[in-house]
């Protein structure tokens, strides 16, 4: 019995020690993989079409207090750098998609002043071809495509971080 405790409290050490970002299936340089899906309008975006310019991902839930605040952080590099990048906030609240609840996500986007694209990933196929684990997760997009950045959740030195790779890339220079 000591054993089976003492292995299971083995995993479960391996397991939590693991950097999050680990199990995004996302790797620095490799393109990143393409989706269409629509807008909270019902427009179809496809990442794809964005090539040539920066793009961040961030996948979010309205749900979730950090996500609110990273959209915020977002909206405010994103504005007056409308030309230099593309940012697309990705929605995961697949089962709560009724009309009503994407209504009162259009009330929440507009409370916050956010003006770039809102999409909702209905089947979650995005969140699974991405390997999402947590939100929210941030991945920013070179201009080729190539993911340059890519972590979960979203701390105080996430801005930093964001800021310093989206730097990299001449984004707000």
């Amino acid at each position: 019995m000591k054993r089976l405790v003492a292995a299971l409290c083995l995993g479960f050490l391996l397991v939590a020690g693991v950097p999050a970002a680990w199990s995004l299936c996302l790797e620095k340089g490799q393109i990143a993989p393409d989706f269409t899906i629509e807008d909270i309008n019902g427009n179809p975006v496809s990442l794809s079409s964005f090539r040539g310019k920066v793009v961040m991902l961030a996948f979010w839930a309205s749900w979730c207090p950090r996500c609110m605040e990273e959209l915020a952080f977002l909206q405010g590099l994103y504005t007056g750098h409308e030309d230099e990048i593309v940012v697309l906030a990705v929605n995961q609240e697949t089962q709560n998609l009724s009309a009503k609840h994407v209504a009162k996500l259009k009330e929440e986007i507009d409370t916050l002043g956010i003006s770039f694209p809102i999409l909702l990933d209905k089947d979650l196929d995005v969140w699974k071809s991405y390997c999402i684990n947590a939100l929210p997760t941030s991945v920013i997009l070179d201009r080729e495509g190539k993911v340059r950045f890519a972590e979960p959740n979203y701390y105080w030195a996430s801005q930093k971080k964001i800021r310093k790779v989206l730097g990299e890339l001449g984004v707000g220079k």
